[in-house]
């Protein structure tokens, strides 16, 4: 089960305006641009800016995320049903007013990463993200629609990382859909007789025991058999079939019922 620390920030007009979302439309992808700070620290930052004087004459800054992640961490900082201020602009590009809407802070999810003091994204930290999309996507309602900031407001670079290297934002794509979907990766051919225990490598009885394992922890399943018959690596094609075909259709009805 994914470890998220709530760290919630008092209502204020600067981080956190209690507002709801109107829609869950996508997750926005950033970075902190806060060379070795840990999300800890992120999270304390948007709180920070509840104390801003309104009445000097330095202009007032408005931000915040839901969510910061480094590599032993994530940090929750305002409820993922309520609008932070992430991605606001004064100006859209196409795909994202066509995708999330006038504003798109009213419809998504923001995701901070932070980086190490080089300025890369760790691989603990990437692999942190990659579980916490996932939990938002199968827990949380949001739709597996993915945005970079730059990608929604056209002008900012971020998340630098992914700007300068594109190929680790389609990794990270790649890995998130991998974990929605591992029994993808574990074909069944037409030869396989039903009857046969799957002949499988270590890895990919790994994926299959936490993707059954999390079915039967979230009550998609309720018969520890099956959680057995995976460890003890005697579960059949035919076995394997039936599950992913229950296991897929009770999890697209509670995602239904969230919305």
């Amino acid at each position: 089960m994914i470890q998220i620390t709530k760290d919630y920030i008092p209502v204020n007009k600067y981080s956190r305006a209690g507002l709801k979302l109107k829609a869950k439309r996508g997750i926005v992808m950033h970075y902190t641009a806060s060379p070795g700070a840990p999300a800890k620290n992120i999270s304390k930052y948007f709180a920070s800016l509840a104390q801003q004087d309104s009445n000097k004459a330095v202009q007032s800054r408005y931000a915040s995320a839901h969510f910061s992640v480094d590599r032993t961490s994530i940090y929750n900082s305002l409820p993922d049903d309520e609008l932070a201020y992430h991605c606001g602009s004064t100006t859209y590009t196409k795909e994202a007013l066509a995708k999330l809407g006038t504003y798109p802070n009213n419809s998504t999810v923001g995701i901070e990463m932070c980086i190490e003091k080089d300025g890369s994204i760790h691989e603990d930290t990437f692999n942190n993200v990659v579980d916490l999309a996932v939990y938002l996507i199968r827990e949380r309602g949001f739709p597996p629609v993915f945005f970079t900031h730059k990608e929604v407001v056209g002008w900012k670079e971020c998340p630098l990382p992914w700007i300068k290297q594109p190929g680790e934002y389609e990794r990270f794509k790649q890995a998130v859909h991998t974990k929605l979907n591992p029994l993808q990766e574990i074909a069944v051919t037409e030869d396989d007789d039903m009857n046969t225990v799957l002949d499988y490598a270590q890895w990919a009885w790994n994926e299959l025991d936490q993707y059954i394992g999390d079915a039967y922890n979230d009550k998609v399943i309720d018969d520890w058999a099956w959680v057995e018959k995976v460890r003890k690596k005697k579960l059949t094609y035919g076995e394997l079939l039936l599950l992913k075909v229950l296991i897929d259709e009770r999890r697209r009805k509670k995602s239904l019922t969230k919305v």
